[in-house]
């Protein structure tokens, strides 16, 4: 056992480990990463139908598309302020001003039609240290099909082996998850903030807002299109729960 520098607690100590990890897959080494990019600069290469859809991803980060030519949509999302666009062939932009534009960027994105100044800006992006998401394929970071239900994120990847299957996946979960989630959500959110004042034992509120979950009567409840019927699905969740509204 050593010390933890900082807390001064114990660990274990797993410098000198000499185990045998040969049995675990290294076949996939990416991992989904949920990050906010609110504050994060994106910067994208390519204003085509690609470059489009990576725009309506991280609409919400500080964004900037470099292009010749933009899509009526992204041409749309700069007249309204929402992102930056420079209008300008890649193929004559140098080196340095490439280095320049990329100085404070947390992620690039290269989705040009010219293969050769995506590897060169994607080869300049990885020297400077800044994560690159390469449109062609599977390289550093692969942007995943998502899933959005009012808070419940669903991110699916084939690690760039099979974009169809990808699809496919996402379409079947689509179909699987309703707007009843969307409800569930809400309601677990508002009782879990409640309990926080009212059940100090954080194990109890676990169990309180499980046995919600597993209530066939509220799912039931929640798969109606009726509002009346919400409100029932709340109101027995609040008496599961012992909380008087």
């Amino acid at each position: 056992m050593k010390k933890n520098p900082n807390t001064g607690a114990e660990q274990q100590d797993f410098s000198s480990a000499s185990g045998d990890f040969s049995n675990i897959s290294s076949d996939n080494s990416y991992l989904p990463l949920f990050i906010d990019f609110s504050e994060k600069p994106v910067l994208i290469f390519g204003g085509g139908a690609v470059g489009e859809r990576k725009v309506e991803r991280f609409i919400h980060a500080p964004l900037q598309v470099v292009s010749l030519k933009f899509t009526e949509k992204i041409s749309e999302y700069a007249k309204a302020g929402r992102i930056q666009v420079l209008e300008k062939d890649v193929s004559e932009i140098s080196d340095a001003d490439l280095k320049k534009m990329m100085d404070g960027v947390f992620l690039v994105i290269v989705a040009t039609p010219d293969e050769q100044q995506n590897n060169r800006i994607e080869q300049m992006a990885k020297s400077a240290g800044i994560l690159v998401n390469h449109t062609g394929g599977a390289e550093e970071v692969i942007i995943p099909s998502l899933i959005d239900r009012n808070g419940l994120q669903i991110a699916i990847s084939s690690g760039g082996e099979s974009p169809a299957v990808t699809k496919y996946a996402r379409l079947q979960i689509e179909k699987a998850i309703g707007s009843d989630f969307e409800k569930m959500i809400e309601i677990q959110n508002d009782v879990r903030n409640l309990l926080k004042n009212r059940v100090p034992d954080q194990k109890k509120r676990q169990e309180i807002l499980w046995e919600i979950m597993d209530s066939g009567d509220i799912w039931d409840l929640l798969k109606s299109e009726n509002a009346s019927d919400f409100e029932k699905a709340k109101e027995k969740a609040f008496m599961m729960a012992g909380i008087q509204k």
